[in-house]
């Protein structure tokens, strides 16, 4: 028996539902109509912790197999109450405890446009509204007089019922020439006091990478309703209309080591800083940095590995560099907790090296390896408001974003027959099938007061689903 990854001193993060008395019919069940308000039960108000420290599995959604979406194009998210899949052709929401209808909200209206990408759901603040913001890398083949045009379509959609709070589309052809647009997404990043929205874009071949870079910028606000194509530039983070990103050219890789800061309006770069590395790329973003990560090679077959945190509204930078100088760092990913901690891992899947920040200096505030420290380096899935959400071979874990130290999670009781501790069944609830569970703890993705979310593969004979989103009530 092989043994276990361990962390030390950590609690389970997920605690599951046993014994589910729940059907396993899937079809979707409607709330029972009342002839007067006296006697209509009103709904449970779902529990909100913040942070949340401990989860129970509410329900199990599957995501049906399609010639557009593949295990790679579907992300999970969640806004508020509401846990989210997104795919090529649109964005369903599912309330957390079933209270609601699902709702789907599509992608695109015309036949003729054909989408290439999607970020995963972002959760934005617009009107004192949790609102949920999506962007779509497309190309509409265009008919009659209208011609082929690269373009992306941001949507802000209302976490409830998923109404359209506002779309932008943004056309690529002044930037990139007409016929030319973009095939992936190759970074996102949100402000979520503005909703403002940066996304890197991959360009669909040697044409429109030649004019725009191999990545390049599409900036959108809902506000204004206006968006803006800043070439030559793959963005780290977005924050009050400024763009921090990294530069870059054509076929030199993602970028040419020069931290570049824009303004998202006018796309007009306003200052650059060499970091004189061979490459540098976009990590992630906190509340007030942003954060790139570099390599360069030194000889000797070791490498100079740093991370970078450019301020939004000064421009300052503070280099954090790393302990690993081998060759096999595959760069870094981060996490911000919308509060004021950032942290990174070498990799979404860990393993090497951690490293957390002050996210209001920018400096690195702790960190270690996975040789310099008597503990794995956990893979990290969410931040929020002071709590690292992550991962192990073994189980999921909580660490203190601020210090890294471990987290103890509260044990939550499943409630009288494993049943929805919101007073709907998880097993009936508008589709949710807790028996396309698989049972294994894992750490979510996304988190808010009220809960987390993920996706599993299907289990079983389940060859008809693509993927399960998981969708986890917050218990304390």
């Amino acid at each position: 028996m092989q043994r276990p990854m361990s962390l030390v001193g950590v609690a389970i993060a997920v605690v599951l539902l046993t014994g589910c008395s729940g059907s396993d019919d899937t079809s979707e069940s409607k709330p029972e109509s009342s002839g007067t308000s006296a006697t209509a039960p009103s709904a449970p108000k779902v529990a909100s912790f913040d942070p949340p420290k401990s989860f129970v599995t509410m329900s199990a959604y599957g995501i049906d197999r399609t010639a557009k979406d593949n295990e790679y194009t579907l992300k999970a998210g969640m806004v508020g109450q509401t846990s989210l899949i997104a795919g090529l052709t649109g964005v369903t929401g599912h309330n957390i405890a079933g209270q609601a209808k699902p709702w789907t909200a599509p992608a695109a209206a015309a036949t003729t446009t054909e989408t290439e990408d999607v970020t995963a759901p972002m959760p934005v603040r617009l009107d004192g509204k949790d609102v949920v913001a999506v962007a779509y890398v497309q190309n509409d083949k265009g008919q009659g007089t209208q011609k082929a045009k690269g373009q992306v379509v941001f949507q802000w959609l209302d976490s409830i019922d998923g109404k359209k709070v506002a779309e932008v589309t943004a056309d690529l052809t002044p930037v990139l020439g007409a016929g030319q647009g973009g095939d992936n997404v190759a970074s996102q990043a949100y402000d979520p006091a503005t909703g403002q929205i940066v996304v890197g874009v991959g360009a669909a071949g040697t044409e429109a990478a030649e004019k725009g870079g191999d990545v390049f910028t599409v900036y959108a606000d809902p506000k204004t309703g206006k968006s803006t194509v800043i070439p030559f530039v793959t963005p780290a983070g977005v924050l009050n209309g400024v763009v921090a990103g990294a530069k870059g050219g054509h076929r030199e890789g993602a970028a040419d080591g020069t931290i570049v800061l824009a303004d998202g309006t006018t796309g007009k770069i306003t200052k650059q800083t060499p970091t004189k590395q061979d490459y540098l790329n976009p990590a992630g973003s906190g509340s007030r940095h942003a954060y790139l990560a570099s390599n360069s090679y030194t000889g000797d077959d070791t490498y100079a590995n740093a991370l970078y945190a450019v301020d939004f509204a000064s421009g300052a930078v503070v280099q954090t560099k790393s302990q690993i100088t081998d060759d096999q760092l595959s760069g870094y990913t981060c996490w911000g907790d919308q509060a004021k901690s950032v942290v990174c891992t070498s990799g979404a899947s860990g393993g090497r090296e951690i490293i957390g920040f002050d996210d209001t200096t920018g400096k690195k505030a702790w960190g270690y390896t996975d040789k310099s420290a008597d503990r794995v380096v956990p893979a990290i899935t969410a931040a929020f408001h002071g709590v690292v959400y992550a991962q192990t071979e073994a189980q999921p874990v909580l660490m203190d974003a601020a210090t890294g130290t471990d987290v103890p999670a509260a044990s939550a009781k499943p409630s009288a027959g494993g049943g929805s501790r919101q007073g709907a069944d998880p097993a009936t609830a508008y589709g949710s099938d807790l028996s396309l569970y698989d049972g294994k703890a894992r750490s979510p993705i996304a988190v808010t007061p009220y809960g987390g979310a993920y996706l599993q593969a299907p289990t079983g004979s389940n060859y008809d689903l693509q993927t399960v989103l998981i969708a986890l009530a917050a218990t304390s």
